[in-house]
């Protein structure tokens, strides 16, 4: 099972995720005008290309991304309270599949911030925070065809902000 991203290093990364059997069950679910498999996969593959690009944890950041939004419930059913604890659903979901380090356990639950109230404690948590953003608006038709490309080059600026106060 590959995605349709052309590299092979994210598709090695992911593979093991998107070919689970429960992960699967996501492509079945509407998400931001797409289906939840995409939304993920789309925001898992510009994390690993910023993340990457800023030589942070890459290859943590990119697994996170394509967990953070594991949970197969449909937001049309409890719109506010899924949308509220779907982080830490998702968290759940991913530990009971995956195993999860410290970093990649904080990006899918501060993933929402600040609707959810866990701030993010890490530089890759923040940069999955913001391309999901960007993902969702794109997916939704907010912004035009090109954003992705911009949250690329605001994530690189955000980085270099962050260098620059540490």
């Amino acid at each position: 099972m590959r995605s349709f991203y052309p590299n092979y290093e994210f598709n090695n990364l992911i593979t093991p995720i998107i070919s689970n059997k429960e992960y699967q069950k996501t492509k079945e679910i509407e998400h931001h005008g797409v289906n939840r498999y995409d939304h993920m996969l789309r925001v898992s593959y510009y994390s690993y290309k910023i993340t990457k690009l800023c030589h942070l944890d890459y290859k943590s950041a990119t697994r996170a991304a394509l967990l953070h939004d594991f949970f197969l419930e449909d937001y049309n059913d409890k719109k506010a309270k899924i949308l509220v604890n779907h982080p830490k659903i998702a968290l759940e979901n991913s530990l009971k599949y995956f195993e999860l380090n410290d970093l990649e356990k904080d990006i899918i639950k501060t993933h929402m911030f600040p609707i959810g109230k866990n701030v993010p404690h890490y530089l890759e948590s923040w940069i999955v925070n913001i391309v999901d953003d960007f993902s969702c608006f794109y997916e939704r038709g907010y912004v035009l065809k090109e954003s992705m490309s911009v949250a690329c080059s605001m994530m690189f600026l955000l980085f270099l902000v962050f260098v620059k106060r540490w």
